[in-house]
């Protein structure tokens, strides 16, 4: 997971989706369904992605990790009828993935203009 975070923080907003949406996957994989809504919330309001779709699905529904081995071929098919660009985030406020800083040359992903 060391990697998908490094990843995730560094990446520009034009590919910060694969790496989230993988450190989102690897956090689910590991019971830590807290930090995979953080990665999901990095993956760049507007940009579709269909894994970022699977985890946000897995976690909604409550699918235990140990399911994604019994149910891989399912959840393959499944993700053909999501909507890729939905990662549901909370109401009013925006998830950060625990321990980043703030990059002050830039807006944080899926937020508009500066500072209110």
């Amino acid at each position: 997971m060391a990697i998908w975070t490094d990843l995730t923080r560094r990446g520009p907003d034009e590919v910060r989706a694969a790496p989230a949406s993988m450190l989102g996957f690897a956090s689910w994989l590991h019971g830590d369904g807290a930090k995979a809504w953080c990665a999901l919330d990095q993956v760049p309001a507007g940009r579709s992605y269909s894994m970022a779709a699977i985890v946000a699905s897995a976690l909604q529904n409550g699918i235990h990790p140990r399911e994604w081995k019994r149910n891989q071929t399912q959840m393959r098919d499944i993700t053909t009828e999501l909507d890729e660009t939905f990662v549901p985030k909370p109401p009013g406020r925006q998830r950060d993935i625990p321990g980043t800083q703030p990059v002050t040359d830039r807006p944080a992903p899926g937020r508009r203009g500066g500072p209110r």
